[in-house]
């Protein structure tokens, strides 16, 4: 007996050790796409609900990622990143940590994700899969079964109960899934019910959908019980003191009316009116006396209206006039709660009306703020320093989110010279000598711009690329001798390509001006009056080609290298000093235009405007959720400062206070306070808060 407990014993502790506790990680959004953001909690969320049903492996739920997120405030890093992963996983307990990353173009989405060993931070496994976006579920099973291949659990979709063979869900539900996700984690869970809703409406068979609306109306159901008994207990020993026979119950009644209204307890006035119901006492009874018209039924409805107006419940407020005005058409309030009723109709009509035409809106945005970010490539002083990698990963944004635009987004893009600010990347295709996407440019034009002055300026495009392409055949075989004395040109040769460095330059290969004056400065010495103004170009196009080419560091080193040699150079101190001050003052300037590169493009996440414009757009449509949403998403996404983040602060505040979500309002006032005392927005925040309902 003994031996066989101890043998359940060790059993149980070897399966125990063998156990395997792994954390999912939020997936990167890689598509430059803003309204795919959230798809970075839903691909995780599933991932998580459909393995944590796999025997053999503990899944860290998604609740204590969310929370440690929160805490440790990542901002812009991306959770596919090594170091960032490790430090999840560690925070979370898990032995492994899956990141991943997804990418969405025209049909196709791509998913990579890798398997992080938390303790080592060594990768376990690497693996891609795509397919047809609106496939997603099969996506999602070949994902889930590489994983459990990988750390060698059974793995079966059609035993988790979340779907069946057959069965799929499209991008644009699995979008709204992740959504609701975003909103039940800022506070906004009645909002992510409706959209659960809608969402399981056009898919019945979307179960973690299903699923995860019933865990939220569970919750919501909990608070709101909790709520209400709070509320209670606060009146319970007011209510008991009500005495419906009594000469003063009118006066009793109407006092705490005018407390509750006036201290703005909106949610203890409607608990307050609903245990008067409960008393069955009649709705006919003339509260200020029989005197008086105002009854018991008419009084209580009147300050519903009045409380649910002011709570922005705009549903609950119809339903209640439409009662009033029915039952009381007399009444001296009549013309407040019609008030109150054309108010939460107009509200919800324009919330209805905002809804429908809202995405091509969407897309203008996005569209501008990208060919805003992308056209500052133009500018010489940025263009400078892109290489040829950079110039690639500037070329994917173009076409996936400009190139791309369809005439309808055109059309609802609210800029006067569209054609110009739509092509300006044409000039930049062009230094990179990218005929492919100056023709695609073209292509484009003709799909999107129909009008007669666009035409014309299209046919303009086309010559410009016709003589663009003559003038390269042309330079062919100037670029085919620098090849060759890049490589292996004589001291001749190179002085040759030296002394006529600037006039080179038009050739766009600065990578080979480049290797000559690399090639000259460290295989020659200057031996006399002529070698050494060479030497000096030679140096001069050395620096400067390396500072936009590699770095501004690296040039830099190549300067302190010609400082050290001045003894080579002592035939013409002059010159070479006269070198020095301009080969100086140029770095310099290049060091400025660099930091303004790195501020303004490099480093400047386009999708802070296009999350800036969405939020926008979403207040002018009425679209509060989604505009909450957006900023709340600029807020914890990218690490703004001053006067921007104190904005977004307000701008949060004041869509949380449109949609009635008063405890939000509260915390991010607080915040703004806390964090800026003096700052341009406190004393407007101050003063909402002060009247906010209770």
């Amino acid at each position: 007996m003994k031996k066989g407990l101890f043998f359940l014993i060790a059993v149980v502790f070897a399966l125990h050790i063998d156990a395997k506790t792994i954390a999912i990680s939020y997936f990167d959004n890689s598509s430059g796409d803003a309204k795919y953001n959230a798809l970075s909690k839903g691909i995780a969320d599933m991932l998580i609900t459909d393995l944590s049903k796999v025997k053999g492996v503990t899944i860290v739920e998604r609740e204590k990622l969310e929370k440690l997120l929160q805490e440790i405030k990542l901002g812009q890093s991306k959770y596919f990143d090594q170091s960032t992963a490790q430090k999840l996983g560690k925070g979370l307990g898990a032995q492994n940590i899956l990141t991943g990353s997804f990418y969405i173009l025209d049909n196709i989405i791509r998913l990579d994700a890798r398997l992080i060993d938390v303790q080592t931070g060594g990768v376990i496994f690497a693996e891609q899969v795509s397919g047809n976006k609106n496939n997603f579920f099969s996506l999602h099973q070949q994902l889930a079964n590489l994983l459990a291949k990988n750390i060698n659990v059974p793995y079966s979709p059609d035993l988790s109960g979340l779907y069946k063979a057959g069965e799929e869900v499209t991008l644009k539900e699995v979008v709204n899934f992740s959504n609701a996700l975003e909103l039940q984690d800022v506070g906004m869970s009645t909002d992510a019910k409706q959209i659960l809703e809608k969402t399981i409406k056009d898919n019945p068979k979307f179960r973690f959908a299903k699923n995860k609306l019933e865990d939220i109306k569970e919750w919501l159901k909990k608070v709101e019980l909790q709520r209400e008994q709070l509320i209670l207990e606060e009146l319970k020993n007011t209510i008991n003191s009500l005495d419906a026979n009594s000469d003063k119950f009118g006066m009793q009644i109407s006092n705490i009316w005018t407390t509750l209204l006036s201290s703005y307890k909106y949610n203890q006035l409607l608990s307050f009116n609903n245990s008067i119901r409960k008393m069955k006492i009649d709705e006919k009874k003339k509260v200020y006396g029989e005197a008086s018209p105002m009854t018991l039924g008419e009084m209580l409805l009147f300050y519903d209206c009045s409380a649910l107006s002011a709570l922005k419940k705009h549903e609950e407020v119809i339903d209640a006039a439409k009662l009033f005005i029915t039952n009381y058409p007399t009444s001296l309030y009549f013309q407040s709660v019609k008030m109150n009723l054309e108010t939460a109709i107009k509200e919800l009509e324009q919330r209805s009306n905002g809804k429908k035409a809202i995405e091509s809106k969407l897309s203008a945005e996005s569209l501008d703020a990208y060919v805003t970010y992308l056209n500052k490539l133009e500018w010489k002083s940025n263009l400078q320093f892109v290489n040829e990698k950079e110039y690639k990963r500037y070329l994917q944004l173009y076409k996936s989110q400009v190139l791309s635009a369809s005439p309808e987004v055109i059309k609802n893009w609210d800029e006067s010279i569209k054609f110009n600010e739509f092509t300006e990347f044409f000039n930049v295709a062009q230094n990179f000598n990218d005929t492919k996407t100056m023709e695609d440019i073209i292509t484009a034009c003709k799909i999107v711009f129909t009008e007669s002055d666009d035409q014309d300026r299209t046919f303009t495009l086309e010559n410009s690329l016709e003589d663009y392409k003559t003038k390269t055949a042309e330079k062919s075989e100037k670029i085919k001798e620098l090849e060759t004395v890049s490589k292996k040109g004589s001291k001749a040769e190179l002085e040759k390509v030296i002394k006529w460095l600037f006039s080179n330059q038009q050739y766009n290969r600065p990578d080979l001006l480049l290797e000559i004056c690399e090639r000259y400065t460290s295989t020659y010495k200057p031996s006399n009056e002529d070698d050494i103004d060479v030497s000096l170009a030679a140096w001069d196009g050395l620096i400067s080609l390396t500072a936009k080419q590699k770095s501004i560091e690296e040039a830099r080193k190549h300067f302190e290298t010609l400082k050290s040699k001045a003894d080579d150079y002592k035939v013409n101190q002059k010159d070479y000093d006269k070198a020095i001050r301009e080969i100086n003052q140029d770095l310099k300037n290049l060091q400025n235009d660099y930091s303004n590169y790195i501020k303004n493009v490099k480093d400047l996440d386009p999708m802070i405007q296009v999350l800036e414009n969405y939020a926008t757009i979403y207040n002018e449509n009425h679209q509060y959720s989604d505009e909450a949403y957006t900023r709340k998403q600029l807020l914890d996404l990218f690490k703004l400062e001053g006067e921007k983040e104190q904005l977004q602060l307000f701008l949060l505040t004041m869509s949380y206070y449109n949609l009635g979500y008063f405890d939000n309002v509260k915390k991010t006032a607080t915040i703004l306070k806390e964090k800026y005392p003096a700052g341009s927005y406190t004393e407007s925040v101050s003063s909402i808060t002060s009247y906010l309902p209770q």
